[in-house]
């Protein structure tokens, strides 16, 4: 089984929500293979925080993708992260998911297809874009 390394950002102003849902997460994410020490988490006091909290991680950190738990409440600000977070992924080549417990598992699929399609990719093409983060 592959070893991955995940970020895992918890939302303080969704606190209640994240909490439910980190349990889970973190087994979720050990049962696809990540070891205590390869799970960061990290806390982004407001969802407008929340994607220069994931930029900190891609930035100064080496891990394989992040996981936001955090709650769509249908605000600006939370619109205003998903439009950030997107950017993120294209400029750092890191996936990032968002949600509740389900978003460990999807972050492990995402780097699992990200790998698998970077060793079927010729050489000339792309080597190692991953690396960029």
């Amino acid at each position: 089984m592959a070893q991955y390394k995940i970020g895992v950002v918890i939302v303080d102003e969704q606190a209640e929500f994240a909490h439910s849902q980190l349990a889970a997460s973190i087994e979720s994410l050990k049962a696809l293979g990540c070891d205590d020490n390869n799970i960061l988490m990290r806390h982004a006091p407001k969802i407008f925080n929340v994607t220069l909290t994931t930029q900190f991680l891609a930035e100064y950190t080496d891990v394989d993708a992040v996981v936001i738990l955090a709650e769509d409440d249908h605000t600006a600000a939370y619109e205003a992260m998903l439009y950030g977070v997107t950017k993120l992924q294209i400029a750092w080549n890191m996936p990032v998911t968002i949600g509740d417990f389900t978003a460990a598992a999807e972050a492990i699929e995402m780097v699992a297809l990200q790998n698998k399609m970077e060793a079927e990719a010729p050489e000339n093409i792309a080597p190692d874009r991953k690396s960029i983060n």
